[in-house]
C-alpha cells in the first residue's frame, strides 16, 4: 500500500515538473528575441492594442447612440406622463368618494369592541383565578 502512495507520489511531481517546462518554454518563445532581434510577443501586443482601441471607439459610438435614443425617449414620455399624471390627480378625487370610509370605521369599531371584550373577560378571569389561589395560601398558613 505505502509502496503505491509512494509512486503516486512521484508521477504527481513528473507532472508538475513537465507541466512547469512547458509553461517556461512557452514563456521564453515568447519573450525572448528572435531572429529579427524583436521580441514574438510584440506583434500579438500590438494587434491586441489595436483591437482593443477599435473596440474602445465602438463601444463610445454605441454608447453615444443610446444617449441620443435615452433623450428621444424621455422627450416623447414627458408630456404624457404629465397628461396621466393630471387624470390620475382629477380621477383620484372620484376614486375616494367611492370609498367607504363610514362602513370601515363601524366595521373598525366593532372589531376594537370585541377585542376590547374578549381582553376583559381573559383579565377577569385570570384576577379571579388568582383571588382564589390566595384565598387558598391564606387558608394555608393560618392567616
Amino acid at each position: 500500500m505505502e509502496l503505491d502512495e509512494n509512486r503516486e507520489q512521484q508521477f504527481d511531481l513528473l507532472t508538475a515538473a513537465l507541466i512547469g517546462a512547458a509553461v517556461g518554454a512557452g514563456l521564453t518563445l515568447l519573450i525572448s528575441r528572435g531572429p529579427s532581434a524583436g521580441r514574438l510577443a510584440a506583434p500579438l501586443m500590438r494587434h491586441a492594442g489595436r483591437g482593443a482601441r477599435i473596440a474602445g471607439a465602438a463601444g463610445m459610438g454605441g454608447a453615444r447612440w443610446a444617449g441620443d435614443r435615452a433623450a428621444e425617449g424621455a422627450r416623447w414620455a414627458a408630456p404624457r406622463a404629465r397628461r396621466g399624471f393630471k387624470q390620475a390627480v382629477e380621477r383620484g378625487e372620484e376614486m375616494i368618494d367611492r370609498v367607504p370610509v363610514d362602513d370601515m370605521v363601524e366595521q373598525m369599531r366593532d372589531y376594537m369592541e370585541s377585542a376590547r371584550d374578549a381582553i376583559n373577560n381573559v383579565v377577569k378571569d385570570e384576577l379571579d383565578d388568582l383571588r382564589k389561589a390566595v384565598r387558598k395560601q391564606r387558608k394555608r398558613i393560618g392567616v
